[in-house]
């Protein structure tokens, strides 16, 4: 068995056509320097470089605590549970596993940046694909920290919060229904160098997945060989998506600053449809952490209605930038572009029936 840990180790350090290793770590460093060191040249020709980097640090120092717990998550997921224990101990009807997702979710204090690796480990460990995107889109709306930061930031107007966790639970059920009522038959996870699509770097395990096939039990596994390749997992998750969360921060930071803070007038005070529509897209391209989202959303309580504050705070937790890109690091492009799309559309119209309902 302790062979076993070793090759899986090894076969984790292999490089893929899409890695980001070490050395590419460290060009990314290099350059991010020259950057900073630049900024203030690059401030004077006009361009806000100072203020474009003091948002984008705002932003890591948001999410990047949360993502750590995530990928830890995902590493222990992938460590310490077998595919023989989900599959004894998970339900196989449809709806009690998306009901056990929504438990979970409801048990987990991390954000959205935590979810997508937590995500990938568990359609790795076989949980089905409906239960898991039911954890993936519950888990940053309804989780403990989110609702009582949610409270803090509406302690006036209680209801948001309630609605928040309501819609989060019908959003997230409906969008998991719909791949049950849909299957997704091709493989979801991203494919590397002609590798079944269920392998991917940091989780194509080929000899802890074939232990696992043949019901053996890890528990003969010395607790040093667990540790090794806990942080093995750990390491190849952290290099595997903190590229993308980086880049989806920039980006996010840049139309932050370059977009402005002010809502234009003609928004304000328009239909519920256009309000929905603009607040959502505000969700997805500031990349809030759904932690301190409601903070920000309460700035524009007295701007727009209710559904389109409650669409920023139930849409964005689910797709903003750096999710995406975090997202499509890691599966196809193909289910990133099936959930995307139904996130938006189940989202958007769960908001206009409530504008409606409030109408009467």
């Amino acid at each position: 068995m302790g062979s076993t840990i070793t090759d899986v180790i090894q076969a984790g350090t292999q490089k893929t056509r899409h890695g980001f290793d070490f050395q590419h770590f460290l060009v990314a460093v290099l350059a991010i320097a020259m950057f900073i060191l630049a900024a203030p040249l690059l401030d004077s020709t006009g361009i806000p470089v100072s203020s474009i980097l003091s948002g984008a640090i705002g932003l890591l120092l948001q999410a990047f605590p949360f993502l750590l717990i995530g990928i830890l998550v995902s590493s222990g997921i992938e460590t310490f549970i077998t595919k023989d224990f989900i599959n004894q101990h998970f339900p196989r009807s449809a709806a009690g596993g998306m009901f056990v997702a929504l438990f979970l979710g409801l048990c987990t204090p991390v954000c959205d940046c935590a979810t997508v690796p937590v995500f990938a480990r568990m359609i790795h460990k076989g949980i089905p694909l409906p239960s898991a995107v039911v954890f993936l889109c519950a888990a940053p709306i309804i989780n403990p920290v989110v609702i009582w930061s949610t409270w803090f930031a509406f302690p006036d107007k209680p209801y948001m919060t309630l609605l928040r966790f309501i819609f989060g639970i019908i959003v997230s059920l409906i969008i998991g229904l719909s791949f049950v009522i849909l299957p997704h038959t091709l493989s979801v996870l991203r494919p590397l160098n002609g590798a079944p699509a269920v392998r991917m770097r940091g989780m194509d395990m080929p000899a802890s997945s074939q232990s696992q096939e043949r019901g053996e039990n890890s528990s003969g596994i010395g607790a040093l060989e667990r540790l090794k390749a806990f942080m093995q997992h750990a390491y190849h998750d952290m290099f595997q998506i903190v590229p993308y969360m980086l880049m989806g921060i920039m980006l996010a930071s840049c139309i932050q600053v370059l977009g402005g803070s002010n809502v234009p007038g003609w928004l304000q005070n328009r239909g519920s449809i256009i309000a929905i529509s603009f607040m959502m897209a505000l969700a997805f391209v500031s990349s809030l952490c759904s932690s301190s989202d409601a903070v920000i959303a309460r700035g524009f309580g007295t701007m727009f209605p209710v559904p389109a504050v409650l669409g920023f705070l139930v849409f964005g937790p689910i797709l903003d930038i750096k999710n995406l890109l975090m997202l499509r690091a890691l599966f196809t492009k193909r289910f990133v572009l099936r959930l995307t799309l139904t996130t938006i559309v189940v989202c958007f119209t769960a908001m206009v029936i409530l504008a409606g309902i409030m109408r009467l």
